[in-house]
C-alpha cells in the first residue's frame, strides 16, 4: 500500500509574534504530527515613541478531518523538570515544645518571654517545595496552552522564544469511513492577553498623563490592527479571539 501524501499551507502574516509548521509522516497505519512553534515581539514606531508587542498566553487548537488522535503519549504531557521555591515557616518554641504561629519571608532567630513569664524563641527554617511550572500544557481536545517561561509576574511576562521545537505533537489515525486526512492548526490568542508598552520616546514638556493616555490608545490601535491581521479564518470565532498563525496539512 502506497504511503499517504500530504500538502502543507502556513499562514504567518504576523513574521515576528509567532510562527506555526506542521509535518506528517506515516508510521504504519498511523501518523506523526511534527510541530515547531515560535514566539517574539513586534515593535512599532510612532511619533518617535516605540512601542512592544507581545503576547502573555496563547492556544494552539488543532481541527482535524477524516482522522482523530490516538491515546499515545501528547507533547506536554510529560513531566518537566521541577523548579524549587522556597517558604519561610515561622515557628515558637516553648518548654520543648513547637507550635506553627504564621509565615514569614524573613529568618533570624528572636528570644523574649511570653505573658507568663517563660522564656521562649523563634525559630525560622526554610522548607523547599517543588512547584512544577508547565510552559507548553497538554488540554482536553486537541489544544495545548502556552505560557512564558516565568509565570510569577502577575501575567506581564511575554511568550518569547521556542515552544515547541519541531516535536511530535500526537499521533493520529483515520476515522472509519474517513476519506483523507485533514489537519488545521492555529494559535489562538485573546485580546487581553495581547500586551502593548512604551519603549523610549522624548517625555520633555509633556505631562505624564497625556502620554499614558496616548500610549492607552496606542494600544487598543495596535491590538485591533494585529487582529485585523491576523490569520482568522473561522466565521463563529468571537471578537475577543484572534488566530495569530496557522496551518493546514491536506491529504492529497
Amino acid at each position: 500500500m502506497e504511503d499517504a501524501r500530504f500538502k502543507t499551507n502556513d499562514k504567518n502574516p504576523l513574521t515576528e509574534l509567532s510562527e506555526l509548521r506542521f509535518n506528517i509522516a506515516q508510521r504504519d497505519k498511523e501518523f506523526n504530527l511534527s510541530c515547531r512553534l515560535m514566539f517574539g515581539k513586534m515593535s512599532y514606531e510612532f511619533k518617535g515613541r516605540e512601542y512592544e508587542i507581545g503576547v502573555s498566553r496563547a492556544f494552539l487548537r488543532l481541527t482535524l478531518e477524516g482522522c482523530e488522535t490516538t491515546l499515545d503519549k501528547r507533547f506536554g504531557e510529560n513531566v518537566l523538570a521541577p523548579m524549587s521555591e522556597e517558604n519561610c515557616i515561622e515557628t515558637e518554641v516553648c518548654a520543648g515544645t513547637e507550635a506553627s504561629v504564621g509565615t514569614s519571608m524573613t529568618s533570624g532567630i528572636n528570644v523574649g518571654a511570653n505573658a507568663s513569664g517563660q522564656a521562649y524563641h523563634t525559630q525560622k527554617r526554610t522548607v523547599n517545595q517543588n512547584v512544577q511550572h508547565l510552559p507548553v500544557t497538554a488540554c482536553p481536545n486537541s489544544s495545548w496552552e502556552v505560557k512564558p517561561l516565568s509565570v510569577s509576574s502577575n501575567g506581564k511576562s511575554l511568550i518569547e522564544g521556542t515552544a515547541i521545537p519541531n516535536k511530535r505533537l500526537c499521533s493520529l489515525q483515520r476515522k472509519q469511513g474517513g476519506n483523507r486526512i485533514v489537519v488545521i492548526g492555529e494559535v489562538q490568542i485573546s485580546k487581553s492577553d495581547i500586551k502593548v508598552s512604551a519603549r523610549g520616546g522624548n517625555m520633555n514638556f509633556k505631562a505624564f498623563n497625556t502620554f499614558r493616555n496616548k500610549d492607552a490608545i496606542i494600544g487598543l490601535i495596535l491590538k485591533r490592527a494585529i487582529q485585523r491581521e491576523a490569520a482568522n479564518s473561522i466565521n463563529d470565532r468571537s471578537d475577543s479571539t484572534a488566530a495569530i498563525s496557522r496551518c493546514e496539512v491536506i491529504e492529497e
